[in-house]
């Protein structure tokens, strides 16, 4: 695996994370349905630009792609975690709470670019073989 390129995958999910997190901030909350939209789009875009990265690399088998949806269906469920924990804090400590999408949308975008940088590193040294004539 190029670690120079998993490094920039890495950083660019952070960035999309952050991205998304800012979006839970926004404290107008008749805009909720255009800030779930926005984070859908921006996960996309997200996916769309770490295939690119690691040049949509074939060959994951089919474990890796088990995987890859057991770790969407993880991101949504520790999203809504974090969300409700915020949710459970803010009981407690007033204005806490007001954190808890911001945080589930981090949370849920961070994971599923890990997720997508996962799947595409593990199809990327097996094509990388493929066309230096060495059979996997």
């Amino acid at each position: 695996m190029d670690v120079r390129q998993a490094k920039e995958s890495r950083n660019l999910v952070l960035d999309y994370a952050l991205g998304a997190s800012l979006l839970g901030l926004i404290p107008i909350t008749s805009l909720l349905s255009l800030k779930f939209l926005v984070t859908i789009i921006l996960i996309i875009k997200m996916c769309w630009d770490i295939g690119r990265k690691w040049k949509f690399a074939r060959g994951q088998d089919i474990l890796a792609i088990i995987g890859y949806c057991f770790g969407w269906l993880g991101a949504f469920a520790m999203a809504f975690m974090a969300w409700l924990t915020l949710l459970g804090i803010g009981l407690f400590i007033p204005y806490i709470s007001s954190f808890k999408l911001a945080s589930a949308l981090f949370t849920l975008t961070w994971m599923v670019g890990q997720s997508t940088n996962q799947y595409y590193a593990s199809g990327h040294g097996k094509s990388k073989k493929r066309k230096s004539g060495h059979e996997v």
